[in-house]
């Protein structure tokens, strides 16, 4: 079956990052009929249908599901399917997918992933009771839900520190952070929870659906990336990149690799482990879709840290592009459309390593011009690789999000590693509070 001809509903435009994915969806052709809470959102002109309503109320959810339904049958438009490539709007996708009985992520499922407490507890619980795996060791202890400052004294016995706290239902580590112990656990705990309340406070990162924190146990190692595809619960194919090492104290992404310099036994291992996680996911009704897995590699083991069920963010798209020629926003659609997908992975010869750029340091590169004339011919003479996520002006500075990503190819790990190092010295992203080669290293 082809895509062609089908039409897609997409529920949130999301941000300047999925730009290139509606011009791309007509190229395939695609039909793709987009619900916006932003009557002015950029994709407007770049959507064959555009429709505008208003959704921003995640907690009603099933009132917006049956409202757009509506619209869209009241348009005489008969959809092959819908899905999201924003976190907050999966839910509402789930709920579009069930009234329509399109394929998709069940609501349950979406809810369970849109909690990042509930997906290690859910887990935990059936990795516990699931005979034939014996592979619990990959989920955290406990994961523990934090709704009030009270909730922070009431850690179960045995909670070790140093933990991690992250907003529950959060997106791009925004908030995120190591405590030491249960007094710097309230201290973070109360300063995240009352400058990060909903989304005109940080747009756009699931401050939707609640501020509520989680924390978990914090882990040694190294972190992994895994995105697969899933049909009919079936898994048809997976990728690993490595994240680069995080700039304390937050965990703002800093660089990534691709393909993974893990061994072939390390991968199998994750892969394995995300089979179990499917094997799991899949009973709870992740059975359908692309999605995006975070890993830790430790002493002991893979453990779990979050899942995400969308297609992965910042490079991770224009990459497997780039490394291996696949598209992964079109088997989302070509899943939601209910047409498995057949993925080719020819062996790569090169290796990409690229790093993210920050507003607070990097700024310059594009509002200066020295040295946005360099970045531009570098680009043109294709001696980079330069994805930018959003507009500098959007920066919210106490966190300092990425705002683009600037990455290299080479042969091998090492020869990558020297030509990144060579273009961040010219373009002043090698700073003593910016140590590229720091970031890099275990790649």
């Amino acid at each position: 079956t082809s895509i062609n001809g089908k039409r897609i509903i997409v529920i949130g435009g999301g941000c300047y990052r999925l730009r290139n994915i509606w011009q791309d969806a007509a190229k395939y052709g695609i039909e793709v009929i987009l619900v916006e809470a932003d009557s002015q959102h950029i994709a407007k002109d770049h959507v064959p249908r555009f429709i505008h309503y208003d959704f921003s109320d995640h907690k009603i959810d099933n009132v917006h599901a049956a409202e757009i339904v509506n619209l869209i049958h009241g348009q005489g438009i008969k959809a092959d399917g819908c899905l999201s490539f924003w976190d907050e709007c999966v839910p509402l996708a789930a709920l579009i997918n069930e009234k329509l009985g399109t394929k998709g992520p069940s609501f349950r499922a979406s809810m369970t992933a849109n909690s990042k407490s509930r997906t290690l507890n859910v887990l935990g619980m059936r990795g516990a009771d699931s005979s034939q795996w014996h592979r619990t060791d990959i989920y955290a202890t406990k994961a523990v839900h934090l709704t009030t400052e009270m909730d922070c004294d009431k850690l179960p016995d045995g909670f070790r520190f140093p933990a991690m706290l992250k907003l529950d239902n959060g997106a791009g580590s925004i908030g995120a952070c190591v405590v030491e112990n249960d007094v710097e656990l309230k201290k973070k705990f109360c300063q995240i929870t009352s400058s990060l309340q909903n989304d005109t406070d940080f747009p756009g990162i699931g401050l939707t659906h609640g501020n509520s924190m989680m924390t978990m146990e914090f882990y040694g190692g190294t972190e992994h990336i895994v995105d697969v595809i899933i049909y009919d619960s079936k898994l048809i194919a997976a990728f690993i990149t490595d994240s680069g090492m995080v700039r304390r104290p937050y965990f703002i992404a800093t660089a990534r690799r691709m393909p993974s310099f893990l061994s072939e036994d390390k991968q199998a291992w994750l892969i394995e482990a995300h089979t179990f996680n499917y094997h799991i996911l899949t009973t709870s009704g992740l059975s359908d879709g692309t999605f995006n897995v975070e890993f830790k590699v430790t002493e002991n083991g893979p453990k779990l840290l979050e899942i995400n069920s969308r297609m992965g963010g910042y490079c991770l798209r224009d990459w497997l592009r780039k490394l291996y020629g696949i598209d992964i926003m079109l088997y989302s659609m070509m899943i939601a459309a209910g047409i498995s997908p057949f993925v080719r992975t020819p062996p790569v010869d090169k290796v990409l390593i690229g790093v993210m750029v920050i507003p607070s340091l990097h700024a310059k590169i594009l509002n200066e011009e020295p040295l946005r004339n360099l970045l531009y011919n570098m680009i043109e003479k294709e001696e980079i690789f330069f994805l930018q996520f959003r507009k500098i002006s959007e920066n919210v500075p106490s966190y300092d999000k990425p705002f683009g990503n600037i990455a290299v190819s080479g042969s091998t790990s090492q020869e990558a590693k020297q030509k990144l190092m060579k273009v961040c010295r010219e373009l002043d992203i090698d700073q003593p509070n910016y140590q590229v080669e720091q970031l890099i290293h275990h790649f």
